[in-house]
């Protein structure tokens, strides 16, 4: 949907009468905040010994809130008690006077000071939580609107992982909508609430997150039919419809910017199709608030629609900033606070600007909603100087913070209402923590209003002249390629305007051994001139390879999802990390060949150590990552001097061939990199036993690789060299998570980690150990989470899982679903027969998947499974994932080190003990700790393992170049009869 124009921005200041109006409007506010007897000042809240240090120490507080964090999955005293220990009784913590004495105590009287702490966080969650559901909140909305206040009723609970909880939650939504307005309506009546400037206004107020209405939210598919939008479009219509008839007010919260997008454009279609009260949440933190406030405003003109705006600063600025520095995007929010203060009074002036005069005209209702008595008292003068009366705004707090505000803005008889979370204390534990770091916030208004800072402090204005740009710093010498934003439209339209122009080249595996001998003859050529090529002369044309990849990068992506079925995601990343491998290998090359000294600088004595190419390679790759792990394996080679045969994988010889093409366009030589799409069993065979090449770089099946080891290592007695094997094999890859785990987090981990790509990766996730406590209920959610998955044709947006390579790789995995089956408990899919020919989608029975359903299979989870068992120790390469039971944690890692691959494992963990633990004895290659095991990026995480896993160092670090080199140490005495030039004379 396009935007509507934008007009002009406000000026962030037009008078200084206005700004006079502000600190005055302050300065009577902040007065009658302090004279409050419930003032934040005063209350019990900040009186509370922990709170009050942790607002001094910020160590302290990140540990105190890391255990209110894990609190709510602690089941016993003795865990509790644990937990306490390893957060909070660390030597390099300082702690409240008395608390290390009370949690020494602790060990004598477990169960009491379990208790005793389990009631003081239940009382610090009723601080923000009216209570465990509707009926138990409703005496404290009730005393709420005795006191003039308002309320909007949020409903706290679990993350959404699958369409069974995104159905319990929209039940607990029509419930609402059922029952609130029955109860509300039994209130007194109050001017002050029911109205506004143009008339009544609903009692009940209900806030939703998108996210919580279908198990399968993502912005990826916004655009497609059938996708996100189509699909919340038709959960809220009951709903919506409804709360149309009941007279309920429906707000639209805003989440993470992921969905900011998705959400502007179910909100605008919701009130076009729907004639219900509408709300919506924006955030001034965003660097996009003021082109979102006026498209929302040209909007609700041009469709003579009224919606209320709840303009609020924003909860996630951490999470927004960390994750879009992560990976390598541009921040989406304002760097520093008051530009994020001085954008919410340019949007509140915005607002106020475009407010409705008459009833029937359409625009924008303001609700402001903040904690910042500067903010409020800006908004109140922007009132005044727009004409408008006290009821035309109303302002918004979160429950439990700026009770002092509220009620000195009650006394105004201005309209206050109260955000209200309502839910169990254990999933709204996240909402918790959110309102304890906001609280005590060293950039936060509470923090700075409790430490009774002057009022020309507290009201400064925010409009203040952007300082000189600071010194840039100097930008790493790598940087990942950053992955595409799919939740952003215009970069949604352009991926696939690239996947409908694309059009996959059938390349046969035709090379004969003839012609893959004269390849190797050739190489060996043109080896001479290759090595002398100066290395910054080798790594320039590879960065320039680079360079074209990345210009090419969507239609790259596009050919990896027609010839080997990755999905959007997967295929876009596959292309990232091969511009990666060029980028890093280029300058590494130049490191390490590049002739250095070593040791100490010595007068008469000159050591240098440099790194010689090896001859011709032949490199070997695989299917699953067709151009990623093809063009790290051949630049790695080129770069170093090395002169490449490439024998693709023969599933995906037309992605190799793309490959080639580019790095002779970028000035590689051809007779020094070479083409060979061939059958592995022949050409493969020969090229790895030719007496000519000098290296294997090889990435595939354990079988295959272990063939290529035993070739290598026999040597003809005339051999000039040693073959060398860069052998990257498989796993049995283990993921732990034990009874303090974050288990929103985990199950969308272990999903994404087990049946992405429909588990065709070697690091894929494919054995599940449960520690006991948690093990029926996780897998309860895994279930159900997998259930949510969405199986079909992977140049359609919406999917999650392709077909499987070819017919032979179903066939072995349907092999394995057999074994599986005999040997254990087939828990998913356990009521349906597996696909065959022509069958449905679980999702639209009414529509065949447009992809050969022969090489279809959905996920498959196994319980009750022998850790001896093929389906515990075999690699199956397919969306099979086998759960085991472990009794503790110590039985979690011995069942998780039992298999003889080393490449991959996970924990999801909140227990400080186990993440060290595992940090010792979880034994592979490449160990994830409360993340997923997949998606290892160049530098950050160079991949590879050990034992059955492969040889070598790992790919995308910082000695995997070594392989294509021999070292030479190089000594010359530059001492000439007691002479050495290095020292200079006297004169």
């Amino acid at each position: 949907m396009p935007r509507h124009p934008v007009p002009s921005a406000p000026p962030a200041d037009r008078a200084p009468d206005l700004e006079a109006r502000t600190r005055q409007i302050g300065r009577e506010l902040l007065a009658a905040s302090r004279a409050s007897p419930d003032s934040a000042l005063s209350r019990k809240f900040w009186s509370d010994k922990l709170l009050a240090f942790a607002l001094q120490n910020d160590r302290f507080k990140n540990e105190l809130f890391r255990f209110i964090d894990v609190f709510p999955s602690l089941k016993t005293p003795a865990a509790i008690n644990q937990h306490l220990h390893e957060y909070l009784l660390r030597p390099d913590l300082d702690l409240p006077p008395g608390l290390a004495f009370a949690l020494n105590a602790g060990n004598l009287l477990k169960s009491a000071q379990a208790a005793a702490l389990t009631a003081q966080v239940q009382s610090m969650a009723r601080t923000f939580i009216a209570g465990h559901s509707l009926e138990d909140a409703l005496p404290t909305l009730a005393a709420r609107w005795s006191q003039s206040i308002a309320f909007s009723v949020d409903l706290l609970g679990e993350a959404v992982v699958s369409h069974a909880e995104a159905a319990a939650y929209r039940a607990r939504y029509d419930h609402l909508l059922d029952t609130l307005p029955a109860a509300v309506a039994q209130w007194p009546a109050n001017p002050i609430l029911d109205t506004d400037h143009l008339g009544p206004i609903p009692r009940a107020n209900l806030s939703i997150k998108i996210s919580a209405l279908d198990g399968h939210v993502t912005p990826i598919d916004t655009d497609t039919p059938g996708g996100s939008l189509d699909r919340l479009t038709d959960a809220l219509a009951p709903l919506l419809q409804k709360a149309a008839r009941n007279n309920v007010f429906i707000n639209f919260d805003m989440e993470s910017h992921a969905l900011h997008d998705l959400t502007l454009r179910l909100f605008k279609r919701c009130c076009e199709r729907f004639d219900f009260p509408a709300g919506l949440a924006l955030q001034s933190y965003l660097r996009s608030i003021h082109e979102d406030a006026a498209d929302l405003i040209a909007w609700s003109r041009s469709i003579n629609r009224r919606v209320t705006i709840r303009l609020i600063k924003g909860a996630y600025w951490d999470y927004e900033t960390i994750h879009a520095q992560m990976m390598n995007w541009p921040v989406p929010v304002w760097p520093r606070k008051e530009i994020t203060d001085a954008a919410f009074e340019n949007a509140a002036d915005l607002f106020l600007q475009n407010t409705p005069r008459r009833p029937g005209d359409g625009g924008i209702t303001l609700a402001v909603g903040t904690h910042n008595t500067r903010s409020v008292a800006r908004t109140l003068a922007l009132l005044e100087a727009h004409n408008l009366p006290p009821n035309a705004i109303e302002f918004q707090a979160l429950r439990g913070m700026a009770d002092d505000l509220k009620l000195a803005l009650a006394a105004r008889h201005l309209r206050i209402r109260e955000y209200v979370p309502v839910g169990e204390l254990i999933p709204g534990m996240a909402y918790l923590v959110r309102r304890l770091l906001e609280n005590t916030s060293n950039t936060g208004w509470l923090h700075a209003d409790t430490s009774r800072a002057p009022d020309d402090v507290l009201l400064a204005s925010p409009h203040i002249d952007e300082p000189a740009p600071a010194t840039p710093r100097e930008p790493p010498a790598f940087q990942n390629e950053p992955l595409r934003n799919f939740s952003l439209p215009e970069v949604r339209a352009a991926f696939a305007n690239a996947l409908a122009r694309s059009r996959l080249q059938t390349i046969e595996n035709t090379t004969t051994l003839d012609s893959a001998d004269t390849m190797v003859q050739s190489a060996a050529d043109a080896y001479p001139a290759w090595r002398d090529t100066p290395v910054d002369t080798r790594a320039a044309l590879i960065e320039k390879a680079a360079a074209r990849i990345a210009e090419n990068r969507d239609a790259l992506a596009a050919l990896i999802i027609q010839e080997s079925h990755k999905t959007w995601p997967e295929a876009d990343a596959d292309v990232c990390e091969a511009i990666d491998f060029c980028r890093y290998y280029a300058l590494h090359a130049s490191l390490l060949q590049n002739p250095h000294p070593t040791g100490p600088a010595l007068t008469g004595e000159r050591n240098d150590l440099r790194h010689l190419p090896r001859g011709p390679t032949a490199v070997i790759a695989p299917w699953n990552f067709p151009l990623s792990i093809a063009t790290g394996m051949t630049v790695a080679a080129l770069v170093t001097g090395n002169p490449v045969i490439l024998k693709p994988a023969e599933q995906t010889p037309a992605i190799a061939a793309v490959l080639v093409h580019h790095l002779h366009a970028a000035g590689i030589p051809k007779n020094v990199l070479h083409f060979c799409p061939a059958p592995g069993e022949t050409v493969g065979a020969a090229l790895v036993r030719h007496p000519l090449i000098t290296t294997i770089a090889f990435t595939g099946s354990k079988s295959v690789g272990l063939d290529i080891l035993r070739a290598a290592a026999d040597t003809p007695p005339n051999a000039p060299f040693i073959k060398r094997v860069v052998c990257e094999m498989g796993g049995k890859n283990a993921m732990i998570v034990d009874d303090s785990a974050d288990i929103d987090d985990a199950v969308l981990a272990v999903r994404h980690s087990a049946f992405s790509y429909a588990g065709q990766k070697c690091s894929a996730g494919s054995r599940l150990i449960l520690l006991d406590a948690i093990h029926d209920a996780f897998l309860t959610r895994l279930i159900e989470a997998t259930r949510a998955l969405i199986l079909g044709d992977p140049q359609n947006p919406s999917t999650d899982l392709g077909p499987v390579i070819d017919a032979e790789a179903a066939k072995k995995i349907r092999h394995y679903i057999d074994i599986g089956q005999q040997e254990a408990t087939l828990a998913y899919p356990n009521n349906c027969p597996l696909p065959i020919a022509g069958c449905q989608s679980e999702l639209n029975p009414n529509r065949q998947l447009a992809i050969d359903n022969g090489q279809f299979i959905p996920p498959h989870l196994f319980t009750n499974v022998p850790p001896e068992s093929r389906l515990a120790t075999d690699e199956i390469f397919g969306p099979v994932l086998a759960v085991l039971r472990a009794k503790d944690f110590p039985h979690a890692l011995r069942l998780a080190n039992l298999s003889a691959y080393k490449l991959t494992g996970g924990l999801f963990s909140r227990t400080p003990s186990h993440i060290a633990a595992a940090r010792t004895h979880f034994l592979v290659g490449n160990l994830y700790i409360n993340r997923s095991i997949t998606g290892a990026l160049v530098e950050r995480q160079p991949f590879g393992g050990f034992g059955l896993s492969g040889t070598g160092s790992k790919a995308g670090g910082p000695h995997y170049l070594l392989h294509f080199t021999d070292p030479q140490a190089i000594s010359e005495s530059t001492l000439r009869h007691g002479f050495a030039p290095e020292v200079p004379s006297d004169d």
